[in-house]
C-alpha cells in the first residue's frame, strides 16, 4: 500500500500543494496513492497526529510519501523518532523536500547518524543556554530580590508553585481501559471504542498520558 501524508489547517492552500507534489512523484513512478490528511497543529506531539496512526496501521514494505519535512515533524529529534518507528516495522518512509528516505539502505544509516548527532548538539546548546539563563536569574534574585520575566513582570522565586495534580479525562474509564488492554486491543482501537457523543473523540495522546500515570501491568482491574 502507498500512502501520501499531508498536514495543514482546513482550507489551507499548502495542503493542495502538498497533494500535487506527492501526486506528481506517484505518477512518475506509476504508484497509486491513498492520501491521509491531518489538520492537527505541529505544536501537538507526534502521538496526537495522524502520522502516528498511519505508522501504527501501515504494514511491512508499505510506502509513505511526505511532501514537506516541516509538515511532518517538529524538529530533528521527532523526525528521527518517527523514522526509526517506520524502520522497525519495515515501512518505507520518504520525505520529498528536503530529500530524506528511511529504508534499509546504507544511505539511511548515514542520515540517521548525522541527524542523531545534530539532535545531540541541539540538546546540548539548549541545555547550556538554559543553565546560563538560570544562573543569571539566581544572581539577580540574590542581588535585587527579583528578576523580570519576558513580560517585564517581577518574579521573586524560581520554579512554579506545586498545585493539585490534575485529574485526567480518562481516569473514570480506567477499568474499561484495562479490560480492553487485557484483551489485546491496540491503542487506536481503544480510542475509537472510548470515543462517543458525550466525551467526544478520545485522542491517542490522552490515552498515552493516562497509561503513563497509571501503567497497565496485565491485570484487568488494578484499583477501584
Amino acid at each position: 500500500m502507498n500512502y501520501g501524508y499531508i498536514r495543514g489547517s482546513t482550507g489551507d492552500v499548502d495542503k493542495e500543494n502538498q497533494r500535487k507534489t506527492i501526486s506528481a512523484i506517484a505518477k512518475k513512478r506509476g504508484l497509486k496513492i491513498n492520501f491521509i490528511e491531518d489538520t492537527v497543529s505541529s505544536g501537538k506531539s507526534f502521538e496526537q497526529r495522524q502520522i502516528s496512526t498511519l505508522i501504527e496501521q501501515a504494514r511491512k514494505d508499505d510506502l509513505i510519501l511526505v511532501a514537506e519535512l516541516s509538515r511532518f515533524a517538529r524538529d530533528t529529534e521527532e523526525t528521527l523518532k518517527i523514522g526509526r518507528l517506520a524502520l522497525e516495522k519495515g515501512i518505507n518512509l520518504e520525505i520529498l523536500n528536503p530529500s530524506i528516505r528511511f529504508d534499509n539502505s546504507i544511505a539511511t544509516k548515514a542520515i540517521i547518524t548525522v541527524m542523531g548527532l545534530s539532535s545531540e548538539m541541539e540538546r546540548y546548546f539548549i541545555k547550556s543556554r538554559t543553565k546560563i539563563s538560570l544562573q543569571h536569574r539566581k544572581e539577580l534574585i540574590k542581588k535585587n530580590g527579583f528578576f523580570r520575566n519576558k513580560d517585564g513582570e517581577k518574579v521573586y522565586q524560581l520554579g512554579a508553585k506545586k498545585g493539585k495534580k490534575q485529574t485526567l479525562k480518562l481516569e473514570p474509564k480506567k477499568e474499561i481501559i484495562y479490560d480492553y488492554l487485557s484483551k489485546g486491543l491496540s491503542k487506536v482501537s481503544i480510542c475509537k471504542l472510548l470515543s462517543n457523543e458525550k466525551d467526544g473523540k478520545i485522542s491517542r495522546g490522552a490515552l498515552d498520558r493516562f497509561l503513563k500515570r497509571f501503567p497497565f501491568d496485565g491485570q484487568k482491574i488494578l484499583f477501584k
